[in-house]
């Protein structure tokens, strides 16, 4: 949770839903922690957001996974600048292989890589991305519709069965392997510690 992450964009949205709009009926889970994560824990407590703002801190994958599976929104509040203007989102990308409608900032990179999975706000626009997220918790059928959309483009074009060709010919290329046979073989792949998602829940 860095600066560059717009996660305090999170926890104004949830003032607005919670305190101006008074939706108590709607949980927030921001789980990660980095140099943001003290400040953002005071905000939360400033507004008087304990019981709707989660904030475990890092959490072990079993945990991420729990919650991806029973989030309805999930957020992806990466403010306009130019890094992320042209950067795939983890978070995102997440969302999708879950099955979860995104909320986002109108980023040039994130409207290529989740396309109709996605509400778009215009950047910086707190009240807009809290009515977003509303919108969705309110529509079940939009969910679901935007949810199956995200999903299928994962497994259809976003998996990496459909990227590992493009990706692999790069590293060819930087290494003049370029054309060598068996350049373009399928290799193992790990994945490293990727930024945690936030959400947005409704409560029973």
């Amino acid at each position: 949770m860095g600066p560059q992450d717009g996660v305090d964009i999170v926890v104004r949205a949830a003032d607005v839903i919670v305190n101006t709009w008074g939706r108590t009926d709607i949980a927030f889970t921001l789980m990660g922690s980095g140099d943001c994560y003290a400040d953002l824990v005071a905000e939360r407590d400033r507004l008087g957001l304990q019981d709707h703002v989660d904030l475990p801190g890092r959490v072990p994958d079993e945990t991420v996974m729990a919650v991806l599976s029973t989030a309805e929104v999930g957020l992806s509040p990466d403010p306009l600048n130019p890094l992320n203007d042209l950067s795939t989102m983890n978070k995102t990308m997440e969302y999708m292989a879950f099955g979860i409608p995104v909320v986002a900032f109108d980023l040039r990179e994130t409207k290529v890589s989740a396309q109709d999975a996605a509400r778009y706000v215009e950047p910086g626009d707190v009240e807009a991305y809290a009515r977003a997220i509303v919108e969705l918790v309110d529509d079940p059928d939009t969910r679901a519709d935007m949810g199956r959309r995200g999903r299928e483009r994962v497994e259809q074009q976003l998996a990496w069965d459909h990227q590992r060709a493009g990706y692999l010919a790069v590293f060819d290329e930087l290494a003049g392997r370029a054309g060598a046979p068996g350049s373009s073989q399928p290799i193992a792949s790990g994945s490293g510690s990727a930024p945690p998602p936030n959400l947005a829940r409704t409560e029973a």
